[in-house]
């Protein structure tokens, strides 16, 4: 084996290393599934008050589900022995919450609020580097804009539901390879 096929060798053993030790301390399935959840539980309430119900249903559950997803990662790097700064992740959350409280604010279409969780998402793809949460992401945006482009009847609702069982299922497949 020549020195530059050692060398090769040796970078792919610590990318290898990087990524598993990433997968341990900060596994992505967790908010996928969580939040994928808590859209599907919001469905409903699209229906309540001529959709306000939806926009205080994620005033509750938006951070409550940040919460838990916070604790999970504390709990997580107490029994895995380390941990990843937090203070980026926070701030993309808080931003996506912002951006879809103001954007849902701003127009009558969940689309516009699911456009600020795509973008969200995709931070967080880059942040994990993670392929299939970028994928979900992507799907989410071209979702939305179609929604917000087509305005379908009862779209928003269709458009939540295939968000909601699109970060579930991601979440869970995620969960699947996850060792910790």
């Amino acid at each position: 084996m020549s020195a530059h096929e050692e060398l090769a060798a040796t970078l792919q053993q610590v990318e290898e290393a990087r990524q598993r030790t990433r997968a341990a301390v900060h596994p992505v399935w967790f908010p996928m599934l969580l939040f994928g959840v808590i859209g599907l539980l919001s469905t409903p309430f699209h229906f309540v008050a001529d959709g306000a119900g939806v926009a205080l249903f994620w005033v509750v559950a938006g951070p409550l589900g940040g919460a838990a997803t916070a604790r999970h990662y504390r709990n997580r790097a107490l029994s895995v022995g380390a941990g990843m700064r937090g203070g980026t992740y926070m701030a993309i959350g808080a931003a996506v919450f912002v951006g879809a409280w103001v954007g849902g604010a701003l127009s009558e279409s969940a689309a516009v609020p699911l456009l600020a969780v795509a973008a969200g998402y995709l931070g967080f793809a880059w942040l994990d580097k993670s392929w299939p949460v970028a994928a979900v992401a992507a799907a989410l945006a071209l979702g939305s804009a179609a929604v917000a482009l087509a305005d379908p009847a009862h779209g928003d609702v269709v458009l939540t539901l295939g968000f909601g069982a699109a970060f579930t299922v991601t979440g869970l497949l995620l969960r699947r390879g996850d060792r910790g």
